[in-house]
């Protein structure tokens, strides 16, 4: 229902955007104006009236993903092992992991006593443009193991209303974090 009520919306806006146009080719024509440069004039001003944050989303999209948007090893956890030794051994894990949290932290989950799962997501305030950046952290050394950013389009609630903001996220190896997160996950033995 929601979906019909939108696609008549749109149909409704294109036929006032259509006769807006045309009243304006007629005008200039009148006028002795340039018809073709004030239809495209009037065009570009119907279109922004609604999908004016088209554009600069798609624009800071690209360009977050070609610029923040990665993934980076620090430690593998056969590394961490060597620079830790004996300390894996002592570590307990669960299947149900424990929430963790700390100012600036949007989710957190504790693996095990040493390795934390953090991800801090930001919005952008103008177009609807967020990164969120999964790290996975050595809770006593206070230091990032493995980071992903990752960068995503569109607000909640406005799937269906602003449609065009929304655009598939940007998650570079995240398989490859998932496979780190597993096996950080699983360092030393399951709680009984």
């Amino acid at each position: 229902m929601i979906g019909l009520s939108i696609l008549v919306a749109l149909f409704l806006y294109l036929l006032v955007s259509a006769g807006v146009v045309s009243w304006v080719v007629r005008w200039a024509k009148k006028r002795g104006r340039g018809p073709v440069r004030w239809g495209i004039l009037a065009g570009l001003i119907m279109y922004h009236l609604v999908f004016w944050d088209f554009i600069p989303t798609l624009v800071v999209y690209k360009y977050y993903c070609a610029t923040k948007a990665g993934f980076w090893v620090y430690k593998t956890p056969e590394q961490w092992k060597a620079d830790n030794p004996g300390v894996a051994e002592t570590l307990t894990w669960s299947k149900k992991t424990q929430h963790y949290d700390a100012p600036g932290v949007t989710f957190g989950f504790r693996l095990n006593e040493r390795i934390l799962w953090i991800t801090k997501q930001y919005e952008g305030s103008v177009v609807p443009v967020g990164i969120s950046e999964e790290l996975i952290v050595d809770s006593i050394e206070n230091k990032v193991l493995v980071r992903s950013v990752s960068i995503w389009t569109g607000r909640p609630g406005e799937e269906f209303t602003r449609f065009w903001t929304k655009m598939e996220p940007y998650r570079p190896n995240v398989e490859e974090f998932g496979k780190y997160l597993a096996e950080f996950e699983t360092l030393g033995r399951e709680a009984k």
